[in-house]
């Protein structure tokens, strides 16, 4: 075979990576052989035209895919990405305040950081057990330190984010397992942030320009899950969700002991008039169009 059709079919199975895994062992061979025989002689490109149909046939394939979950289990995953996320910014302060490797950090900041991203990644495990048997040590030792450090007055955030982690472990363990994919979800804002405090340390980034740069996380982040809409609408339900979570828990007792209560409201308007009436319905239609049925089990290219 000369080297002509060799870049054909690289750059022809490069585009058939828009179809799911399981799709392209069964049939990624037959759809590559058809279109090299379709190919003439010296073409080492797809053409535009079996371009576009690879991506829309491997978008169909991923929407298909995700409506044979049926409602109930696309609804449950979505809610587990989003209270994972939350409690992977819920961590956030403590990896921006105290990095592992720095000397003032202490034991319980470590271990408490440690065991609260190992909670918030452990739905991947697919195992409520695991879940369990992180969920008990990092809320002990979240209680621990919070109490230990401000007393009773935060005794009602510490009570939210234990049923968080409540949540988390009674949605842990289903049938269908979170996607590796979305773990860049819980994922951006812990490495934005770590990234921006290394990089301060090592005297390369202006410490004021760390909070910008987890900003830039969070933007491209929603602008992430926002085109991941056109296939699957369960990531951009969960950041909503995470979002949300992190508005009404944050301002709540505010709302309830009225300290700052005027900013209090005005930070969950900005949650419930923009996040809450534009972005959860879109993904709610778009989870509720996944249980029709589909008169083809997966597009043909």
């Amino acid at each position: 075979m000369s080297q002509t059709p060799g870049k054909l079919e690289r750059r022809a199975r490069a585009l058939l990576r828009a179809y799911p895994a399981e799709y392209r062992h069964g049939r990624a061979e037959e759809i590559i052989g058809t279109l090299l025989e379709a190919a003439p002689p010296g073409r080492s490109f797809p053409t535009a035209r079996e371009a576009w149909s690879l991506i829309a046939g491997g978008r169909h394939a991923r929407a298909t895919r995700n409506r044979r979950q049926g409602v109930k289990a696309n609804v449950r995953l979505a809610l587990l990405l989003g209270v994972s996320t939350y409690i992977s910014a819920y961590f956030c302060p403590d990896l921006g305040a105290d990095l592992p490797w720095d000397q003032g950090a202490s034991w319980l900041t470590n271990t408490t950081l440690v065991l609260g991203t190992a909670l918030a990644l452990a739905p991947w495990l697919g195992s409520r057990a695991a879940t369990t048997a992180l969920a008990i040590p990092a809320g002990t030792l979240v209680a621990y330190k919070e109490l230990g450090n401000h007393g009773s007055a935060v005794a009602l955030p510490l009570a939210e984010l234990l049923i968080v982690m409540a949540a988390l472990v009674a949605l842990s363990g289903g049938p269908m397992r979170l996607p590796r994919s979305w773990l860049c979800l819980p994922c951006a804002l812990p490495l934005a942030l770590a990234v921006g405090r290394l990089l301060s340390a090592l005297h390369v980034l202006d410490p004021s320009l760390e909070l910008p740069l987890e900003l830039d996380a969070l933007l491209l982040l929603a602008v992430v899950v926002a085109c991941w809409l056109v296939t699957d609408a369960r990531p951009a339900f969960g950041l909503c969700l995470a979002v949300l979570l992190e508005g009404v828990i944050s301002t709540l007792p505010n709302l309830i002991y009225r300290h700052y209560l005027y900013a209090a409201v005005e930070f969950l308007l900005v949650d419930f008039v923009i996040v809450l009436p534009v972005l959860l319905p879109a993904a709610w239609l778009l989870l509720r169009r996944q249980k029709a049925p589909s008169p083809h089990p997966y597009p043909e290219p």
